[in-house]
């Protein structure tokens, strides 16, 4: 039987919604807009947003070492450690499956009720739901990037997923459908957001947190490119790309300009802390990989110079250097921008025979931002050259570097190639085989607990 959101919100404990593990939010029934809308900026709080991508780096071949002498609380280290080298078992770091269904019941919440508000603020009530649907979408994205497995349009129907919440009922049975199915749901829900929705773009830095339009086009480009709905994502890409700034690293930007910040001109959605993870220790311990280091020429990539090193010391504090981390702070905050979109624009172009050397200009307008003006002859003649192929494996290198530390890096292995990669942690050596199944997590072990359907 169908539940009344409101009664959940008002009389419901964490006992009678263990099957998602959800926690309703608090005594208080909305009747209003602005009740609603606190309702909504509490779901936003409540998303894992600390967590949300932080932690997926140590999984993919970003990190290459993992320097646990960097925490302050030896216990992290140890649960990290295990992400690390992909020992998925009860020691492992949890990955923060609950707290994506406790952001998606707020916003199952507010879709439910909303319209019927009373009306006590300026606030449209329609731009209201359409975040909600927004985040709904977004949430499900993520858990479905994390414990389903990777979108293949040819398996995708029969592929496990992760289980949907659409509406509040304590009486549902929360098992996983297909991936198809969550791809399904993520789309209808950003077309309910787009025709409810009706600011472009947040007013202030402050408030981009939020979803807007432009946000909203910017998740549609990133879904439909992992969806390899090539057309759609080139189209809702470059769409976006007359609207915003790449920030030029050649002439030495002011900090809250950089493209991490929220402040930055080339935010679109600037909701996540991805280097914000176990305390902030998590950033100084993620040692770049060779790989990843190679990929940013020291001579002429800036991108070079926002990494930080990364020393040990001895007894004497005799500093020893073990690698370079990024340089970023807790506090940063990023989900979506605008170097992101021409990439996106970039690989579903060169998918696209029209559009291929479209395609190649967007990745050279973008390096042309990050690269000293002396090298770009050179990549503008080495791109020039490239076939499709050779460009989207350029691409890729150039995700690596643009999007480093921000939670892309193991979601783009999953989506393409889902390489082998080899570890070394305390001189025992970890391999994750070509086409893995631990490219897809298994469900967190509290949650299995509260709803052993999981695995059904």
């Amino acid at each position: 039987m169908r539940k009344n959101a409101y009664i959940l919100l008002a009389a419901l404990g964490l006992a009678s919604c263990n099957y998602l593990e959800i926690e309703p939010v608090g005594k208080v029934i909305p009747h209003k807009t602005s009740e609603y809308r606190a309702l909504l900026t509490e779901g936003y709080s409540r998303f894992p947003y600390t967590s949300s991508k932080a932690y997926t780096g140590l999984l993919s071949d970003e990190v290459g070492m993992f320097h646990e002498g960097n925490f302050f609380d030896s216990s992290d280290a140890i649960a990290l450690s295990y992400n690390y080298t992909w020992q998925y078992e009860t020691q492992m770091w949890e990955y923060p499956y609950q707290y994506y269904y406790r952001a998606a019941f707020q916003a199952n919440a507010v879709i439910d009720g909303v319209a019927d508000a009373d009306d006590d603020s300026s606030e449209d009530k329609r731009q209201i739901l359409g975040e909600a649907y927004a985040m709904r979408a977004y949430a499900h994205f993520d858990l479905v990037n994390l414990y389903g497995k990777p979108y293949d349009p040819q398996t995708a129907s029969t592929d496990r997923g992760v289980p949907l919440s659409t509406y509040i009922d304590i009486e549902q049975k929360y098992r996983p459908t297909n991936v198809a199915a969550v791809y399904r749901q993520i789309v209808e829900d950003i077309e309910a957001a787009e025709r409810t929705m009706t600011l472009e773009k947040q007013e202030s830095p402050t408030l981009n947190y939020r979803f807007s339009l432009d946000a909203l086009a910017a998740f549609k480009a990133r879904v439909m490119l992992y969806m390899r709905n090539w057309q759609a994502a080139y189209d809702a890409a470059t769409g976006l790309l007359p609207k915003y700034e790449l920030v030029d690293f050649n002439a030495s930007p002011e900090s809250g300009d950089l493209p991490w910040k929220a402040t930055s001109p080339e935010a679109i959605l600037a909701w996540e802390r991805p280097f914000g993870g176990g305390n902030g220790d998590l950033r100084g311990a993620s040692i770049l990989s060779d790989k990843i280091l190679g990929l940013l020429d020291e001579a002429t990539d800036n991108r070079r110079n926002y990494l930080n090193p990364v020393n040990a010391y001895d007894e004497n504090w005799t500093p020893t250097l073990l690698g370079y981390c990024v340089n970023r702070s807790s506090s940063d905050r990023v989900s979506i921008r605008i170097a992101e979109m021409y990439l996106i624009a970039a690989e579903a172009g060169s998918y696209l025979p029209a559009e291929l050397e479209k395609a190649k200009g967007y990745l050279l307008d973008l390096k042309a931002k990050r690269l000293k003006p002396e090298a770009m002859e050179t990549q503008r003649t080495k791109v020039g050259a490239m076939d499709a192929e050779q460009l989207r494996a350029e691409i890729a290198d150039e995700r690596a570097r643009e999007l480093i530390g921000e939670g892309h890096r193991w979601m783009d292995l999953r989506r393409t190639t889902r390489p082998a990669i080899v570890k070394t942690y305390k001189d025992r050596t970890y391999t994750l085989n070509a086409n893995d199944a631990r490219y897809t997590l298994p469900f967190p072990q509290s949650a299995i607990n509260s709803n052993p359907e999981l695995n059904d």
